[in-house]
């Protein structure tokens, strides 16, 4: 892979409270602490300075969402032609 493309959870690399994880997965947001602790989440998380997080690729996994290479002037590209549109 050249320095000019990365994976697309590479370039989401931002870690994810349990909160959101949780909504997106489906998951009551008042029961996922209890599942990550009983490792019976849908999918891995991490603890992060005293929270619970999970990373956008583990999310993504857990979704059945590809993880394809990006890029760089691909998304450049994309983005000017968002920007001709506003």
């Amino acid at each position: 892979m050249s320095p000019s493309a990365r994976r697309l959870s590479q370039w989401l690399a931002e870690p994810m409270p349990l909160r959101k994880v949780a909504d997106l997965l489906g998951v009551d947001p008042s029961k996922a602490s209890g599942l990550v602790r009983a490792d019976r989440f849908p999918c891995r998380v991490t603890k992060l300075k005293g929270k619970y997080v999970a990373f956008p690729a583990d999310v993504m996994v857990a979704l059945g969402i590809d993880d394809p290479i990006v890029r760089t002037g691909d998304l450049l590209a994309g983005a000017e032609f968002a920007r001709r549109w506003d």
